[in-house]
This record gives structure tokens, sequence and C-alpha cells, in this order.
């Protein structure tokens, strides 16, 4: 017996992806996330340190100073913020590209970029000094390992097609 199936951890090829299902998914949670985040007095999407690593989120610490009417009014919130927002983290951290020097760091600044800020991949291309090419990749090899850690992925043999193709 193996001491690591890699099987069970393998992110698939994006080939093997529906990525506009997985897409939709991901939109999806993310919608809910951020009207979560704004229903307890948050900004609508999660700040982030110069070097794109999350700032930590201190839920019940901020409301101290806060009048009791603030807190009780967000307080019927806070387990559906907790709970989208310890999926965010688990999908974020789940981000890796471990082959390259500053890989991780890299692909978690795309992501970030491109499908939380919803920058377009010109703009990302002229801040991050990186081929369109490469921004597509990252940008995609990090939605589908965010996806996959969450349960938002989608495979292609998953999906059944609306029209059957001639061939």
């Amino acid at each position: 017996m193996a001491l690591f199936d890699p099987k069970k951890y393998r992110i698939p090829n994006s080939s093997e992806v529906d990525l506009k299902a997985t897409k939709l998914n991901f939109e999806t949670f993310m919608i809910q996330y951020g009207a979560v985040r704004e229903k307890v007095g948050k900004n609508r999407m999660p700040k982030m340190t110069q070097s794109f690593n999350p700032i930590p989120s201190t839920p019940h610490r901020e409301y101290d100073g806060d009048a009791e009417r603030f807190l009780i009014e967000r307080e019927e919130y806070m387990p559906e913020y907790e709970e989208l927002h310890r999926l965010f983290g688990k999908g974020y951290l789940s981000i890796a590209n471990p082959l390259k020097h500053g890989g991780t760091e890299r692909r978690r600044q795309i992501f970030m970029l491109r499908y939380v800020y919803s920058i377009g991949v010109r703009e990302i291309s002229e801040r991050t000094y990186l081929g369109k090419t490469a921004i597509v990749e990252e940008s995609q090899a990090g939605l589908i390992q965010f996806c996959k850690s969450i349960g938002l992925l989608i495979l292609k043999n998953e999906t059944e097609p609306l029209v059957e193709l001639d061939g």
C-alpha cells in the first residue's frame, strides 16, 4: 500500500474541465460571498496585501467599538459569512505552483486580479509584465485548483451537451 495516493489529489487538466459550468459555479459562489460580506459590514471583495496574501479576518473583534445595534443587526449573517469566508480561504490557499520559484504567489496574484477583481488580461499583462498566454494559463490553473478544493469543479464527462454534434 502506498503512503501517498496522488490520484486523490490530482488536479485535472483544463481540457478535462467544463470551464463554462465551473466558472458559473464560481461566479455564483462569489456573488453570494460578496453579498454576505456586505451584510456583515465588510467590503464586497476581500482585501489583499501588496503581496496578494489575504488580510486575516477578525469578525468578532472588529465590532468591539461599534454600537450594540450594529452588532445585533449583523449577527444573523455571521454564520453564513464565516462558512463562506472559510471556503474562500480554503480555495485560495489551494492555489499553488510549487515547481517554479515564486510561482505560487504569481498564480494567486493572477487569479485574484482576473477572477476576483475582474481585471482584464491586457491590464493584468501591463501590471505584471507577463504575456497574455501566461496570464490565461495561470489564471485558469488557479481557478481549477480553487474550484476543485471547495467542490465547484465540473468535469466535461459530468455534463451532457445540449445539442448532439454530428460527427
